[in-house]
């Protein structure tokens, strides 16, 4: 279980999140939404373990964030931003992924190729990212966050600016995780997309949950 008890930040005194909390069990997805500035960034930072807290506590599968190297072995992070080399091959830039996370030789292989294969990128994988078009590069920077079979992925905005097709073939791979029993968060402006694939969502305002909705899915 993912375990988020009374997050607070402020930048310059100016508060972002204050006392947030919320539990997320395995095989489930939690779709985080809200306005700009509501937060939903600094919160799945946070979560990320890139963004100290102010105040608050976060554990995965009873493992305290501040214990930091076992903590991020059980994570994968998807930024928004592009984290890819766009000199480097799709198969370059997950085996340098693979690589930061400690795999060697045939494992690191292993895991290159089944994260390609969630991610739906294993027909590009010898195309440099900076040739791939928008969505061929949300897919390849997808499976980047899946390299190691995480028990955690964050996902933020993963289908920003991309096409129909593209966005479709994210949510499966969504869905393929949830299936897999992974914990999800996944932050996104729209709240319908979110309905697809999301067992529950929260909606962020003044600095906490103003809205909690369940789908059951």
């Amino acid at each position: 279980m993912l375990i988020v008890e009374n997050l607070s930040k402020s930048y310059k005194r100016e508060p972002v999140l204050r006392g947030v909390s919320f539990t997320v069990q395995p095989a489930n997805v939690l779709g985080i939404c809200g306005g700009n500035g509501a937060g939903k960034t600094t919160l799945i930072s946070m979560v990320a373990s890139i963004l100290p807290p102010d105040t608050g506590e976060i554990s995965l599968l009873g493992i305290p964030i501040g214990e930091t190297r076992a903590y991020r072995r059980l994570l994968g992070y998807v930024p928004q931003n592009i984290a890819l080399s766009p000199r480097l091959t799709v198969q370059q830039n997950l085996e340098f992924w693979a690589a930061i996370k400690g795999y060697k030789d045939g494992e690191l292989k292993q895991m290159v190729e089944e994260a390609a294969v969630q991610a739906n990128v294993t027909a590009f994988l010898r195309k440099p990212v900076g040739r791939c078009s928008g969505g061929m590069a949300r897919r390849a920077n997808l499976a980047a966050g899946l390299v190691g079979q995480p028990s955690l992925v964050l996902l933020d905005e993963p289908t920003a600016g991309i096409d129909e097709e593209n966005r479709d073939l994210i949510m499966n791979t969504i869905l393929g995780l949830k299936q897999r029993g992974c914990i999800v968060l996944m932050v996104n402006h729209y709240f319908n997309e979110l309905a697809v694939v999301c067992d529950r969502i929260i909606t962020l305002k003044n600095g906490g949950i103003a809205e909690e909705a369940a789908y059951g899915l």
